[in-house]
């Protein structure tokens, strides 16, 4: 499923989501 995130998220970047909405939560910090 592709799942729609900010523009600010760049390719490649651990994000969290929710996978129940698919709705974006935060970007983790490695």
């Amino acid at each position: 499923a592709e799942i729609m995130v900010p523009n600010f998220v760049e390719n490649g970047e651990m994000i969290k989501i929710d996978t129940r909405t698919g709705e974006y939560i935060e970007r983790v910090k490695e």
